[in-house]
């Protein structure tokens, strides 16, 4: 990955979408939550999502819902 150091861990990213109440959340959902920019929200999302971390799907325009799958929400609650 070209870029800075992520400061915010996977898990950490992980255990933000838990504790959620919803089933599924958007990028624009965790950006205060983790203190990143949509932008680097969205591209984490998107390598969890390659690593098997997480689902996502398109849901209008330029909407994407993520939510866990069983190995995201085993690292969120192993870290």
């Amino acid at each position: 990955m070209v870029g800075r150091s992520p400061s915010v861990s996977d898990a950490e990213i992980l255990r933000a979408i838990a504790l959620v109440p919803d089933p599924v959340v958007t990028a624009g959902d965790l950006v205060d939550a983790l203190d990143m920019t949509r932008q680097g929200v969205y591209s984490r999302l998107n390598n969890l999502e390659d690593d098997g971390y997480l689902r996502s799907k398109k849901v209008g325009g330029a909407a994407r819902v993520y939510w866990l799958t069983h190995a995201g929400r085993k690292l969120a609650a192993d870290a």
